[in-house]
């Protein structure tokens, strides 16, 4: 190891540059790591050299993962050191100086970002493109896989997952490492990728880079990886040059016995069997007229390239897909409308994002295998828990999953028992159709052997399996015919002999062609575009004002009177302010409720150091005590929900009890005249518009270019997509967090001038309705409730849009009741209307992703 000088606290200082003439890239050397009673890790030496590909091969479980989390840095080792390019490395923040970069096995991509700026702020600051220029780098970093197919432009969650995949692996290349470790690289990736994929490999070692390979697929290993390391049970098995041992040794020796065949033996004598699903004319979103039987003892298998209606076919006879035509099941027909009705005529899938739709993260085995069935344990409304347990333990035992009991935490479980559990729901009833989409994905070769098994057996209890994978090798190895997907329609069909890998692969190449993905999503007409993005809550939210104005001019002559109008400005401003403050926490995943009572304070503390006897410094120190005293609770607030990991809601709940106890102590009863040549200065009107009005839309202009275009707005977007990424991306999380809560406090300053403009006298009350009319008008500007995505200018319009209903009704005499009513319904109207923006799937989407930490367990520090 290389001499380090060690500082005051122990930490290397040492030269955190690469070593150019190290003789490894990667070096770890004894490293042991445990949780708990777990060793993960028991010893692993591992030594990478530059220019070559290295491929670590192993088991779900056998310590991969956390090898790879070590050597970037994630992890901190228990025992051992860690080496790049010469130099020990104790941090994931020296990891990424010292050029090291990881493609996760699932897409850590910003969702709420654009390609281009998740390529951008993964970026080292001194390497970053312009905001100008960062669309054209981003589309010249992905031309060689999809020239044009791949906008810099699109948001990665709307990209498919084989285009995130591509984006992935681009924003990693593009950062030029010294070290790149692709972590199941082709999991996501479409078989007409993967060419690219291997060529970009040899293209980056060639520069003298080294790449670190992570596979199941041991047909990859061998085709790309110069030396292998296979783990199992945290120790290293073997190393050896890729060329020096066979497939089968390798298969042999990660799962630590021989094994007689991967593929269990097909049905010949299928043909003579009763056919069990028979579908005639299906037509859904990215499929049209799929007609085709299956036989009992049968699997069938879907093939295509990625986006051409395969999946959306087993998804809508899953009942997850809107589609038309006639399903029939053992010559009943029957409805796959929805999940339930599906599940109910004999169906069971086996969803390809076991983490997104199959496993419930936080429950135990015993209840993800027994979620769908509780009734059967249920007696006269209570769950029979010995007999759910039981049965749990017999499938545990059936489908031979390794866990420490059936109520241990799924999460407890390696990826690849964790989809046996979920196989084991699937195939553990009297099904008669089984759909399985990628059912193997991200498993080992002994699960994936196993699994196989489970499904041949499920054919031969008298099912029929419909299977669609992106493995054209598992298609022709597991299936007794094989249908070819071409633009949502069936083209060819291969049976007996011609179901081979090669014969597959002619078949899918040379059909039709691919189908443009816009085509298989539905295209968009220009406006449904516009109306999608940020500019659609304010399209709608500007026709909704001009709507109400019209029925409000109709109603009185005076609701658009100047007078009125600048009694609606004069509140809009102070509402403005705080929606815009409550925008910015909203942005980064979380909620402050602090908000009213602390422009409440502000008016209460202002009686007290802004009065009418003080001269024009004093009152410059004033403000700026009620500059400090919000920023103070901003702080306060940022404290609570990151270091103390208490999540945001609950931490501004506990300073808006406090803020209002501190008012109503200071002040029991409105008090304190207010000096009036300030409230003069904040009143200044130009013609019947308040100054503060005109400030307020300016400001909301200036901070949605802030957000758009510059790195502490797109690192405020980041974290609010997913806090976890943005932490991997390198992005500061606590900074970030404690920008936006203080940002949030200065912009509710401007909230206070406007209410003691208001107000006058310091009342302890004044400001406690505009914490949920702020968080109102985010909602209504459309803003999402997950982070990641929002809009001032919006929000801002959704103040607006408030006051317009409070002062419309009263030109209409309603009483409040009836304001509460009006306002709550166009909240309902604006919320579904951009829902109906975003197809049924895209909001679903939304719906897996994680909630934000933020707002429900801390952000920690």
């Amino acid at each position: 190891m290389t001499s380090e000088v060690v500082g005051a606290k122990g930490q290397a200082t040492e030269s955190e540059h690469a070593r150019e003439d190290a003789e490894f890239a990667l070096r770890l050397t004894q490293v042991r790591k445990s949780f708990g009673a777990v060793k993960a890790l028991k010893g692993v030496t591992l030594e990478v050299r530059p220019g070559t590909v290295h491929a670590v091969v192993g088991e779900n479980g056998a310590g991969k993962s956390t090898l790879m989390a070590i050597a970037t840095g994630e992890l901190a080792v228990d025992e051992g050191t860690v080496e790049i390019c010469g130099v020990a490395c104790h941090s994931a923040s020296q990891a990424r100086k010292l050029g090291i970069a990881l493609v996760h096995q699932h897409p850590a991509l910003l969702p709420d970002l654009t390609v281009a700026e998740n390529l951008r702020v993964a970026m080292p600051p001194d390497k970053r493109p312009s905001w100008r220029a960062s669309r054209a780098w981003a589309g010249r970093a992905i031309s060689d896989w999809r020239e044009g197919e791949v906008s810099p432009k699109a948001l990665a969650e709307d990209l498919p997952s084989d285009a995130q995949s591509i984006v992935e692996i681009s924003k990693a290349i593009v950062q030029n490492p010294r070290v790149l470790v692709l972590d199941e690289p082709t999991e996501h990736t479409s078989a007409k990728d993967l060419p690219f994929l291997f060529a970009s490999i040899r293209d980056f070692v060639k520069r003298g880079a080294a790449v670190i390979y992570i596979s199941h697929r041991i047909a990859e290993v061998k085709e790309i990886a110069d030396e292998i390391t296979v783990l199992r049970d945290g120790e290293v098995r073997a190393t050896f040059a890729a060329e020096e041992v066979s497939e089968r040794q390798i298969v042999d020796l990660i799962a630590g016995r021989p094994i007689d065949t991967v593929f269990p033996a097909k049905n010949l004598g299928a043909a003579e069997n009763p056919v069990v699903l028979e579908v005639e004319g299906l037509s859904g979103d990215g499929f049209s007229d799929v007609s085709f039987q299956i036989r009992a003892g049968e699997i069938v298998g879907l093939a295509g390239i990625e986006g051409n209606g395969q999946r959306e076919i087993l998804r809508a006879l899953a009942g997850l897909e809107k589609s038309s035509g006639a399903v029939s099941v053992r010559g009943r027909r029957v409805s796959v409308g929805t999940p339930v009705a599906s599940r109910r005529n004999g169906f069971a899938y086996i969803p390809r994002d076991r983490q997104a739709e199959a496993v419930l993260t936080s429950l135990s085995v015993r209840e993800n295998l027994s979620v769908g069935r509780l009734l059967e344990f249920t007696r006269l409304g209570f769950v029979d828990r010995r007999a759910e347990r039981r049965d749990a333990q017999e499938h545990v035992e059936r489908f031979r999953i390794k866990t420490a009991g059936v109520r241990a935490p799924i999460e407890s479980l390696s990826g690849g028992n964790q989809q046996k559990v979920v196989v084991a729901r699937s195939l553990g009833e009297d099904r008669s159709v089984v759909l399985a989409d990628d059912a193997t994905q991200g498993v080992d070769v002994g699960s994936r052997m196993e699994i196989f098994g489970f499904l041949r057996q499920s054919a031969q209890a008298d099912s029929a399996v419909l299977y669609v994978s992106s493995d054209f090798r598992e298609l022709a190895g597991l299936c007794d015919r094989v249908l070819v997907v071409s633009r949502g329609r069936i083209v060819a069909e291969l049976s007996g002999e011609q179901v081979a890998e090669p014969v597959i692969v002619e078949r899918v190449l040379t059909a039709s062609g691919t189908r443009e993905r816009a085509e298989a999503k539905g295209r968009r007409s220009p406006i449904g575009k516009l109306l999608k993005g940020n500019s659609g809550p304010a399209i709608i939210l500007g026709v909704a004002i001009v709507v109400l104005g019209v029925i409000g001019a109709s109603a009185s002559p005076y609701f658009l009177s100047a007078m009125n109008l600048q009694g609606i400005l004069t509140l809009f401003a102070a509402l403005a302010f705080a929606a815009m403050g409550q925008q910015v926490v909203m942005l980064v995943g979380g909620i402050d409720l602090s908000i009213g009572p602390l422009m409440g304070f502000l008016v209460v503390l202002a009686s007290f150091v802004l009065q009418n006897r003080f001269v024009s410094w004093q009152l410059w120190i004033g403000l700026g005590v009620l500059v400090g005293a919000a920023l103070g609770v901003g702080l306060i607030n940022w404290i609570l929900a990151v270091p103390l990991r208490v999540p945001s809601m609950i931490a501004t709940l506990v300073t808006f009890t406090a803020l209002q106890g501190v008012s109503l102590l200071l002040r029991p009863l409105p008090a304190g005249q207010i000096n009036t040549d300030l409230i003069r200065q904040i009143s200044t009107k130009i013609g019947p518009v308040p100054i503060m009005a005109i400030v307020a839309v300016v400001l909301a202009i200036v901070l949605d270019l802030v957000l758009a275009r510059t790195v502490i707005g797109t690192r405020l977007r980041a974290v609010g997509s997913s806090l976890g990424v943005a932490r991997r991306v390198g992005i500061n999380t606590p900074i970030t967090l404690l920008v936006a809560f203080l940002g949030a406090s200065a912009l509710t300053v401007f909230g206070g001038l406007m209410l003691i403009a208001q107000i006058r006298v310091g009342d302890p009350t004044a400001g406690v309705d505009y914490t949920l009319l702020s968080i109102t008008a985010v909602v209504l500007g459309g803003a999402s409730i997950f982070g990641g995505r929002g809009s001032m200018i919006n929000a801002m319009l959704g103040a607006f849009l408030i006051l317009e209903v409070n002062a419309l009704a009263g030109f209409l005499n309603l009483d409040t009741a009836w304001q509460q009513w009006l306002l709550g319904g166009l909240t309902l109207l604006a919320v579904g209307a951009y829902s109906a923006l975003r197809s049924p799937s895209e909001f679903l989407q939304r719906l897996r992703r994680p909630r934000p930490a933020l707002l429900t367990e801390g952000a920690g520090s």
